[in-house]
């Protein structure tokens, strides 16, 4: 080879170097998220704006970044008062409210701000309601839910354990570890939720995998769609989810395990259509969620909150929030529904 050929060749190989490390530096940051916290926003409720004549009775809890950081909020319905239940300087989000609305989980960040797509630094905190005390309840914990009896919280630790804690006694016990049976070692399970019956856990995989399914704690996988945010319903007869097809590319979905069907659960026919952060009353007559015009970042997006009356028509969907900041990952608790009819 010529020395002007070598030259041409080094370059080409500089260039498809730098190429493939930008790009590694681009999936990177994406996984890592924004590395300040968007701006705040403002209300945007005006007066010609037409709030729903009725709605259940009951509270709204979900992280919103109006007062500069991702604090937990609460909406008092019908009322819609809202009012501020964590003021701490470090991030806050998935807020779950505990089935007798007595107390709510969530994560909190170690540091001032860090982005939801950077899932290991965080400690699960439990809120109790009345008394507004807050308790540790796990360290470099994420993504808490409860039991239906409420003795247990569920959380991912490392990224890669699914572990149940005793809230009362904080004795905990992992549930499954990445690595056992159909899922690689080290592949991230990303908002586990574990089925009715305990047997089984919704996840969705991400690093060496990418899919969303069931799985029992061998570790056998039962791959079910693309999209992500697989939660059982109460009795473990459906699941819900979001995936792609929607008006403005995401929209809601059941999957039944029994008839292995997937059926378009939810998508708003309005501007705000781009689904996401969805979740059932214990209920289950009502499905609280987030809604943007398209844009997608969890943490960073308008996303506002809309709760939809289960088995209703689409556009009947009442919005809850009028702010240009971040809503997001909301839970309801009903006292007394509306009257069905």
């Amino acid at each position: 080879m010529t020395l002007g050929k070598r030259k041409i060749v080094f370059r080409i190989g500089i260039v498809c170097f730098l190429a493939v490390a930008v790009a590694g530096g681009m999936r990177w940051k994406l996984k890592q998220g924004r590395f300040t916290p968007p701006p705040a926003g403002e209300s945007v409720l005006e007066r010609d704006v037409a709030l729903a004549e009725s709605l259940p009775r009951g509270f709204v809890v979900w992280s919103s970044n109006r007062f500069g950081n991702h604090d937990i909020l609460r909406m008092d319905l019908p009322d819609r008062k809202i009012t501020r239940l964590t003021s701490h300087p470090h991030t806050e989000f998935h807020s779950r409210i505990s089935p007798d609305g007595s107390h709510v989980v969530f994560s909190r960040s170690h540091i001032p701000w860090v982005s939801q797509r950077n899932q290991a630094p965080w400690d699960v905190i439990i809120l109790n309601l009345k008394t507004g005390e807050e308790r540790l309840l796990a360290k470099n914990a994420n993504w808490p839910t409860w039991s239906a009896d409420g003795k247990y919280v569920y959380f991912l630790r490392n990224l890669i354990e699914f572990t149940q804690i005793n809230v009362k006694s904080g004795k905990e016990a992992v549930v499954y570890r990445s690595g056992e049976g159909d899922i690689g070692n080290k592949t991230i399970l990303q908002t586990p939720h574990i089925s009715p019956n305990r047997k089984h856990m919704s996840v969705t995989l991400r690093g060496g995998q990418h899919r969303i399914g069931i799985s029992d704690f061998d570790g056998q996988f039962r791959e079910i769609a693309d999209g992500c945010q697989l939660t059982w319903s109460r009795d473990g007869s459906f699941l819900y989810y979001v995936d792609y097809g929607g008006k403005q590319k995401n929209a809601f979905y059941i999957y039944e395990p029994e008839k292995d069907k997937k059926t378009m659960w939810l998508d708003l026919p309005g501007d705000y259509s781009h689904e996401y952060f969805p979740k059932l009353s214990s209920s289950e007559d009502y499905l609280i969620f987030g809604s943007s015009t398209g844009d997608h970042e969890h943490d960073a997006a308008d996303y506002e909150i809309f709760l939809w009356q289960v088995g209703t028509p689409a556009e009947t969907a009442n919005r809850l929030t009028f702010h240009t900041g971040n809503d997001n990952w909301p839970d309801i608790f009903i006292s007394e529904p509306l009257p069905s009819g």
